[in-house]
């Protein structure tokens, strides 16, 4: 009798990364590096409201480890909530699901035993770059039923008393920086998960208050012409249920915007804002900037 033999596998960040569901996500080991007995992948920015399907795994059992951030597990209809160093196991033929219930992005390592569920992923995986957009349900689903996974539906309601016994109040400041940096990586999974579902914005310049539409529309166009572009916050302010921040953007005009061609030059300019949120996100935006400034510097308006 002879037994295969295991070979030390080290898995950094070189490998090549993807996205499954629209998360960033990097594969640290497979049945084939493991012989087998398990699949581990890391989620490193899981966006505040993101939520799973409610499913079942008829071949594994699975595990998550949080890292960083703030999550609610649910598991054959018991809800549970962690943050960092919260280990959930989630046992075959068993219903569960997650959803990311704090502030901030969070951080996870999924473990499935033993492998092959990782196969499941990496057949709906996109490349890291690839634009994002809701998944393919009927893709999803084929693959669900090659894997031996039931994809059951949305997660079943908490109970009434679970948000109110775990719930803390959001610090504002901490998720206004954190949309601003979700702009920054132009993480728009991330960036829209900020703003609740009857988001307006009121800016320098536009003569209509923006929808959520209209504005991932103005994010597209904005970063389109100034890929590089990047907001430095200056200050931050929080009360009740407002911020105040000042900040400066700096970028490269290449691409045309507002009608300007193109110019190749560098570009800085100061604004200011106001958030109001309701339930953690933002639901208005003030945002008032040196539009006359930005014109000058792309020639389009005279010193």
């Amino acid at each position: 009798m002879s037994t295969q033999a295991t070979i030390p596998y080290l898995s950094t960040r070189d490998d090549a990364a993807f996205r499954f569901l629209n998360l960033p996500t990097l594969m640290r080991s497979t049945a084939e590096t493991t012989s087998g007995a398990f699949g581990l992948m890391e989620h490193w920015s899981i966006p505040p409201g993101f939520v799973s399907p409610y499913h079942t795994h008829h071949r594994e059992d699975e595990a998550f480890y949080v890292l960083e951030g703030e999550m609610a597990f649910v598991c054959d209809g018991k809800w549970m909530r962690g943050g960092p160093g919260t280990y959930v196991f989630g046992p075959r033929e068993l219903a569960h699901g997650f959803k990311v219930v704090g502030d901030k992005p969070a951080h996870m390592l999924l473990l499935c035993a033993p492998g092959g569920f990782e196969g499941f992923v990496l057949e709906l995986g996109q490349p890291a770059d690839a634009p994002l957009a809701p998944p393919d349900m009927a893709k999803l689903a084929a693959a669900a039923a090659k894997y031996h996974i039931d994809i059951l539906g949305p997660l079943p309601e908490e109970p009434a008393d679970f948000a109110i016994a775990t719930s803390a109040p959001p610090d504002l400041k901490a998720v206004n920086r954190v949309w601003i940096e979700a702009f920054n990586a132009q993480d728009w999974t991330a960036e829209r998960a900020f703003r609740s579902d009857d988001f307006r914005a009121h800016m320098s310049g536009s003569p209509a208050t923006l929808d959520n539409d209209a504005w991932s529309g103005f994010m597209h166009e904005f970063t389109t012409a100034f890929p590089d572009a990047h907001i430095t916050i200056q200050s931050c302010i929080g009360e009740t249920d407002r911020t105040a921040t000042t900040w400066t953007l700096a970028g490269t005009h290449r691409a045309p915007f507002n009608g300007i061609p193109a110019t190749g030059r560098k570009i800085q300019f100061a604004g200011i804002e106001f958030n109001r949120f309701a339930d953690g996100r933002i639901a208005e935006h003030f945002a008032q900037f040196d539009l006359a400034g930005l014109l000058v510097q792309l020639g389009a308006m005279p010193v």
